[in-house]
């Protein structure tokens, strides 16, 4: 490779290094939590053996900028699984490149199984939002790693039992992209587990530009969860929207600002889904829900 051509390729990675940390810096500073979290901190003596059973002799408690932080020697955790029995392909490196975010348990695999998801945050890009969850379970009193998955993301999320005595995670997590502000409400169900998109129940999403059709502000201001007897929980979302349709010749200096309203959307468990109840269907229409 020439001089030139090394120069450009450090230049080219330099680009898509700072395009990943400001995408990765936006995502943080958009997130504003609605409901109380129940994943926990990474705390030593909790994650520890958790990572050991993944990585092994790989677990790593410091970055390369001397941070305590506990993961792996690893960037990848699929390339990790894949050899956790057999040679690795090349060394561990001496610091944490795979770093646990948060940890959460709870019956995820069957109703009496012991079970941990681990979220990494800042390992995966754009298309992954940003992270992804390590799915462990307990076996004759050890842990062993069942599977990661990027695009999973439970790093703010609280337990939902299911009548059949299981659990699956109720999450929040916000992303942008094209012109888009999203904040989104969505599920996670470890035994057909699904990108967070693929699992919305209520989605806000907000734009301001002509090549969106005008101008759409929502919000999710709080989120709140009731038992309402017989093991049936209710998620009540109160939420904000407001809408202006402009032409794609609307020539003033300043977009307008849409007159924000107050809505409530009510989801009842249903099985191992939530659906909007018939009487807040209208206003669930407007963040794009639909009726099963």
């Amino acid at each position: 490779m020439t001089g030139s051509m090394r120069g450009r390729a450090r230049w080219c990675t330099a680009i898509v290094t700072l395009a990943f940390a400001l995408s990765f810096a936006r995502a943080e500073d958009l997130f504003r939590p609605t409901f109380v979290s129940e994943v926990g901190p990474p705390d030593q003596n909790v994650i520890l053996p958790l990572l050991k059973a993944a990585c092994g002799e790989g677990v790593r408690t410091v970055t390369t900028k001397g941070r305590n932080a506990f993961g792996c020697g690893d960037a990848s955790m699929n390339e990790i699984l894949a050899s956790r029995h057999g040679t690795r392909p090349y060394p561990w490196m001496p610091y944490v490149l795979w770093e646990a975010d948060g940890v959460i348990f709870g019956h995820f695999l069957s109703p009496t199984s012991e079970d941990a998801a681990i979220n990494c945050f800042g390992c995966e890009s754009h298309p992954s939002l940003f992270g992804g969850t390590l799915l462990l379970t307990k076996k004759a009193g050890d842990w062993i790693a069942v599977w990661y998955m990027s695009g999973i993301i439970t790093r703010h999320c609280r337990r939902v039992s299911l009548a059949t005595g299981r659990q699956i995670l109720f999450c929040e997590a916000t992303d942008g992209g094209m012109g888009h502000s999203f904040h989104m409400l969505y599920t996670v169900d470890f035994t057909t587990p699904q990108f967070a998109w693929d699992s919305v129940v209520l989605m806000a999403d907000s734009y301001n530009s002509l090549m969106h059709g005008g101008v759409q502000t929502q919000s999710i201001d709080r989120v709140s969860f009731e038992e309402t007897g017989q093991s049936s929980l209710l998620v009540r979302v109160h939420a904000r929207h407001g809408r202006i349709d402009l032409r794609p010749d609307y020539n003033g200096e300043r977009l307008p600002k849409p007159k924000l309203s107050n809505y409530e959307v009510d989801f009842r468990l249903d099985g191992e889904v939530f659906k909007v109840t018939r009487e807040t269907s209208s206003s669930a229409k407007l963040f794009g829900v639909r009726s099963r």
